[in-house]
């Protein structure tokens, strides 16, 4: 079985984040999507809701859709949450399992930055989807990368995987504001969750 970890902060839950899960699972590119919301970013410098509040948002995104679970086996370690770490723990949990890292073409941007960033890539496939502004290309990514790991890289790279519009920046600000986004940005139970706890507002 191929399992996607989708890591990240979930601040908040959008569509975009249902549609690739979703995406990913009807092209049988993977088996079976694990959402792991992090409980300390370690990249995160700015204040974001409480572990539970994001988790909750998720659990209702996520709502009916098959194959797609939360993880909170970042939960079990203290202090900041590293991909590596969270990668090699679900490798122990599922053997025989091909356990794949999820990102945005933003951040495969980055990933030369991350924690043990080659070793991420020599272990594990890692699959990036498009994002908006973000150029993903094998001239780029030599710059920071070997050619092995450039081509592992770019045979990750899923070109026609949807793209979400919106940043959760914007997303924020706008509920800040007291503009409710549509559906199409933020599903309807996870708006609902968002209403019934006043998150944003306060």
């Amino acid at each position: 079985m191929k399992i996607a970890m989708f890591g990240g902060t979930f601040d908040p839950f959008h569509a975009g984040h249902a549609a690739l899960a979703q995406y990913i699972l009807d092209k049988g590119i993977v088996d079976r999507v694990l959402f792991v919301p992090a409980p300390v970013p370690p990249h995160k410098t700015r204040e974001i809701l409480p572990y539970a509040d994001r988790r909750a948002m998720v659990e209702a995104g996520i709502r009916g859709m098959a194959n797609a679970e939360i993880s909170d086996i970042e939960c079990e370690r203290e202090g900041k949450s590293y991909s590596i770490d969270t990668l090699r723990a679900l490798a122990e949990r599922y053997p025989g399992d091909e356990i794949c890292l999820l990102i945005g073409g933003d951040s495969l941007a980055t990933l030369h930055l991350w924690f043990k960033a080659h070793e991420i890539v020599q272990e594990f496939t890692v699959l990036s989807y498009p994002r908006p502004e973000s150029v993903v290309s094998a001239e780029i990514l030599h710059g920071n990368w070997s050619v092995a790991e450039t081509e592992k890289l770019l045979a990750g790279y899923m070109a026609e995987a949807p793209v979400f519009p919106v940043s959760s920046t914007q997303l924020r600000t706008l509920l800040k504001n007291g503009v409710l986004p549509g559906e199409d940005l933020i599903p309807a139970p996870v708006l609902n969750e968002i209403q019934k706890k006043n998150y944003y507002r306060n």
